[in-house]
């Protein structure tokens, strides 16, 4: 048996010890054993008033969920893919270690005895329920975990209600544009979020014995960008603000940055082709991301009221996390498959009471893959010794203290490390890329060239993957 195996056995055979140490360092429950609301957002990138008031995508809801605990400014998937970046999350491996590098790599099919992080609550002496999209949507029942190793009861993603012809106006002349998943505009029929929410309001509501850990998983702004009429009244067409964009951005960029940036091109190609008032521009495209945005937004507020109104919230620890970030035109791209900043900062807020001080915010660089080992210790569960992360509890504690940079991965032997001032971007094929984020935050200008970073790079190369699987 080789170590990460022995190590997976030894976590399973002591994970029910967890039951009987549930309060240890970490406790602050008063006796009882904390609940987890764990809230996952699909596809919101940092263009939101949770980052900076100024920016055009209302999020009233999430700042209050900061409020109540610590806000990570600078908090980045594994990898800019639904697929590999929840499978990280939900084991605890980044891709290097589970081999989901792509939307293809199911978790049960890279990782079939991989105990998830729900699942291990359940060993710890908890229930796992969940709803809507925790893993990736398609591959099988129980939210793509096929073999139902997860949650005692799942409700999966609904299929999307669209309409008979596309908002967009695509049609099948364009495709694959024609397609539902690749349209957007104001939507009247149901969204399936709200069914996804109706669950989760009646599990709140449930009497029961063991503590909960409870996944609720919104799809929006996830295409189709879809959101009520009421939500579109919010962002005027004619309002509408643009990314950052710069002409032949990517004259600078290595091959593979440009094949990633035009991953989906077509998206890119139709909508800047279009004229403005087009209801499949660009400019339409974004005023409908940010409005499916702030209805995300939305859900997260009827989450936080309804638990609020369980009486339940001062014994609950709520994470909310984003899977990873969405390019609206800049970088010559619609789409999230890069290594590139708005493609990989996400919203990250943890709140535990007693332990988060409300309204705290970390501006230190993480990674989503240290949710794992950081709500095992808030909840008291005993740890488990082969995962890649690192518990975020000292920063929790002290949101100033040193950290390491957090590591993105797309693709095999594509990587990039973000440390406070710096995004390094190391391709397969050995090209580079460098930005300096404290002058150029929309990455326009690749410094990797010049001789006089060759210390900057050295140091960033020392967090690249040495294996990879």
């Amino acid at each position: 048996m080789n170590r990460r195996s022995f190590l997976k056995s030894l976590s399973a055979g002591v994970v029910g010890l967890a039951a009987t140490s549930c309060f240890g360092a970490m406790g602050r429950f008063a006796g009882k054993r904390p609940d987890v609301l764990f809230i996952a957002i699909d596809d919101m990138n940092d263009w939101t008033t949770l980052f900076d008031p100024q920016n055009p995508i209302k999020t009233p809801n999430l700042a209050r969920l900061a409020e109540r605990g610590m806000f990570f400014s600078r908090a980045y998937c594994t990898t800019p893919a639904c697929t590999p970046s929840r499978t990280a999350i939900l084991t605890g491996y980044r891709p290097t270690t589970s081999g989901s590098y792509l939307n293809e790599d199911f978790l049960r099919d890279v990782v079939p005895d991989a105990v998830t992080l729900p699942d291990y609550f359940r060993k710890g002496g908890y229930s796992a329920k969940g709803a809507g999209k925790i893993f990736t949507h398609f591959n099988g029942a129980m939210g793509g975990d096929p073999a139902g190793k997860s949650f005692d009861e799942f409700q999966p993603m609904l299929e999307t209600r669209g309409p008979e012809k596309n908002y967009n106006g695509y049609s099948e002349k364009e495709e694959p544009l024609n397609e539902v998943d690749f349209d957007w505009g104001e939507h009247t029929q149901k969204m399936i979020d709200i069914d996804m929410v109706e669950y989760i309001e009646k599990v709140m509501d449930e009497e029961r014995a063991k503590p909960m850990f409870l996944a609720a998983g919104i799809y929006k702004p996830h295409l189709p960008f879809y959101a009520p009429p009421e939500t579109f009244e919010k962002y005027p067409f004619e309002n509408t603000i643009f990314p950052e964009m710069k002409d032949n951005d990517l004259d600078d960029v290595p091959a593979i940055g440009r094949r990633m940036a035009h991953s989906e091109h077509f998206i890119y190609s139709n909508t800047t082709a279009k004229p403005e008032n087009d209801p499949g521009s660009l400019k339409k495209m974004i005023q409908c991301y940010q409005a499916s945005a702030d209805f995300s937004d939305q859900m997260v507020g009827r989450l936080i009221d309804k638990l609020d109104e369980t009486g339940k919230a001062d014994n609950t620890i709520i994470v909310l996390w984003a899977d990873h970030g969405y390019h609206l035109g800049d970088k010559e791209s619609c789409v999230k498959f890069t290594l590139w900043e708005k493609a990989n900062r996400v919203p990250f807020i943890i709140v535990a009471p007693g332990v988060t001080r409300p309204g705290s915010r970390c501006d230190r660089p993480v990674s989503l893959v240290d949710i794992y080992p950081t709500l095992l210790e808030l909840a008291g569960l005993s740890p488990k010794e082969d995962l890649d992360g690192k518990s975020l509890v000292p920063l929790l504690k002290n949101p100033t203290q040193k950290w390491h940079p957090a590591l993105m991965t797309m693709g095999k032997g594509n990587h990039a490390v973000r440390s406070d001032r710096w995004r390094y971007i190391r391709y397969r094929d050995g090209s580079e890329e460098l930005y300096d984020h404290s002058k150029d935050p929309w990455e326009w200008t690749n410094l990797a060239t010049k001789p006089e970073y060759a210390d900057v790079i050295r140091e960033h190369k020392k967090w690249l993957p040495t294996r990879e699987k």
